[in-house]
């Protein structure tokens, strides 16, 4: 019985894991494919590639950022100014606030008001401008920090425009009805003031903002397509990333989009656990928690005032199409991630928008998160993020575009069949013939990556095998709490499968059927004895009949007289 233990142990040591063959169509990916965070680097502020420049299904920098920002939600943002500009920051007479514990959660406390312009080199008075309004809930941010001075100085850059972020007051300080009023009075400032002093004429003037200055944005635009008296010229355009636009924070992204974590058994080639990220990366929460703090957010702005939710101003997703109608409303653009929670945030709004007669391009961007165009670096792998830098430049487009030609890039109109005029077309029941139209809507994809097909570096390395060394590496990276209580039990297992397994060796072959043909037989004629509610002598003398009863009230299992043995005629043992 003890060779029969020791043989089961030694094989079940020496069976290599993993040596069945991979499926078709998950090929091996080369260890010089790995991407990972740099050791030694406690905050992991870099990622590296080495060896190969495509990963598959996620590009090296998306893949970079994914690593990063799981960990951490507040890393990554663009660290570098863009060439080519020039800052200037300057204080706007009455427009001064004070940040203090009391009434202010950012981190930048103190007086404040100070607006940033960036200037692209050579600007004049007649180069257009753009009033940006930052993100951050409402609740923190400022034109200096969270690398809002880095998109700035980008947005100059690409657009060729005089880029002014101003720095209004945050909640608590502020309210909805503040804040808007502080993005008017810039923007009127800024239509009077260039780069330089003295500047009188008129010149193309354009709106942005993402996530909640997003939300301001377009409350912004709003604001001024009912009244027109309050800006001395009609908006250019106005281009958003990623805008909170839904107080009630109750599209279905919410859930659709809802982060998620695959845990997986297979390994990547240096032994890390196989681990893969759906949805938004950003905000990790469930589903109700996600939303409830989304929605708690969004009342603190309002002032408290829940009922201002579903305000078509305050809460563009609820605007309609005629909100949208008229002369003041400027072309549209959107960037957005299709990983992100907000996603329908902006999808709804640029449809209501189309159909109440606006110009609008609406770009989804594939594996994105909430606000990427901050991200243009790639997370710190020293590759750019394609997407990022992509929503950049056709910002840049937008506004290049329009201020030189007076239209959009492209666009789109309804027509009815075989060209014929709008009202004959089918979508004239819900589209307002003559005036409607539809988004120019794109989806993009990385080009970074080239080979749908394969997996990428986040398949398990299930072709090559895995044995006993690479086991036992594996071991020797995991906590001793984790390994010892496996270890233990595994032995535990292993020992009493080698003992059962011993016995039946011991016992194999034609002994053991005997010996379960002779308990069988035995216990039959019990049976029978149970059956006729007496004690004859079957298989011992009379002296033995009080044993044989007590052997009947406490019957044994048939594996226990299996193991045991039952008594013969004789009175033997088995």
């Amino acid at each position: 019985m003890l060779r029969g233990m020791l043989l089961l142990i030694f094989l079940v040591a020496s069976v290599p894991f993993g040596t069945a063959k991979p499926k078709r169509g998950r090929p091996r990916i080369p260890r010089e494919w790995q991407l990972s965070e740099l050791e030694g680097e406690p905050d992991g502020d870099r990622c590296k590639l080495t060896g190969q420049k495509h990963l598959h299904l996620l590009a090296p920098a998306t893949a970079c950022c994914y690593s990063r920002i799981v960990k951490n939600s507040s890393c990554c943002m663009d660290q570098d100014i863009a060439s080519g500009v020039k800052q200037k920051s300057f204080q706007r007479k009455g427009a001064t606030w004070d940040c203090n514990e009391d009434n202010c959660w950012d981190e930048l406390q103190g007086l404040r008001g100070r607006d940033t312009m960036w200037i692209p080199d050579g600007a004049t008075c007649s180069t257009p401008r753009t009033l940006y309004t930052h993100g951050g809930s409402w609740m923190y941010g400022s034109p200096t920090t969270d690398s809002y001075a880095q998109l700035g100085s980008r947005l100059a850059q690409v657009t060729g425009s005089v880029v002014m972020l101003h720095d209004y007051p945050l909640v608590p300080a502020g309210n909805y009805t503040t804040i808007l009023e502080w993005a008017i009075t810039a923007l009127q400032w800024l239509s009077k003031n260039g780069p330089v002093d003295g500047c009188k004429e008129e010149v193309p003037l354009f709106v942005g903002g993402d996530s909640s200055g997003g939300g301001t944005t377009l409350s912004l635009v709003l604001t001024l397509q009912r009244r027109p008296h309050l800006l001395s010229q009609k908006l250019a355009g106005a281009f958003l990333f990623s805008p909170w636009t839904n107080l009630m924070c109750n599209t279905p992204e919410y859930y659709t989009n809802a982060f998620s974590r695959i845990q997986g058994q297979g390994k990547f080639k240096d032994d890390s656990e196989l681990t893969m990220y759906t949805g938004d990366i950003m905000f990790q929460e469930i589903t109700p928690e996600n939303a409830d703090a989304f929605s708690g957010n969004a009342v603190d702005y309002l002032g408290g005032s829940a009922e201002l939710q579903t305000d078509p101003v305050a809460s563009p997703f609820f605007a309609h199409p005629a909100d949208f109608a008229g002369d003041n409303m400027p072309p549209l653009y959107f960037a957005v991630g299709a990983s992100e929670s907000i996603l329908g945030d902006s999808v709804h709004v640029a449809q209501r928008a189309a159909q109440g007669g606006s110009d609008v391009i609406l770009e989804v961007y594939h594996a994105m998160w909430h606000v990427f165009p901050m991200y243009s670096e790639g997370c710190g792998l020293g590759q750019p993020l394609w997407s990022a830098a992509n929503a950049l430049n056709q910002t840049g487009l937008f506004v290049r575009h329009i201020y030189e030609t007076g239209r959009l890039p492209y666009q789109m109109k309804l027509e009815g069949p075989h060209g014929g005029p709008p009202e004959s077309s089918i979508l004239a029941s819900f589209w307002k013939p003559g005036k409607s139209k539809v988004p120019v809507f794109r989806y993009l994809y990385d080009p970074e990556v080239k080979q749908f097909a394969k997996v990428g570096e986040l398949m398990p390395q299930t072709d090559a095998e895995y044995g006993y060394k690479d086991m036992i590496k594996s071991l020797a990276k995991q906590s001793p709490w984790l390994v010892l209580p496996s270890i233990t039990g595994a032995a535990a297992g292993i020992f009493f499968l080698g003992f059962c397994l011993g016995g039946v060796t011991e016992y194999s072959g034609e002994r053991a059927v005997q010996r379960f043909t002779k308990v069988r037989q035995f216990r039959r004629r019990e049976d029978e004895l149970l059956r006729a509610g007496t004690a004859p002598d079957l298989v011992a003398p009379l002296m033995e009949i009080e044993k044989t009863s007590s052997r009947l009230r406490s019957r044994p299992s048939f594996i226990q007289d299996f193991v045991k043995g039952v008594p013969e005629s004789k009175g033997e043992k088995l």
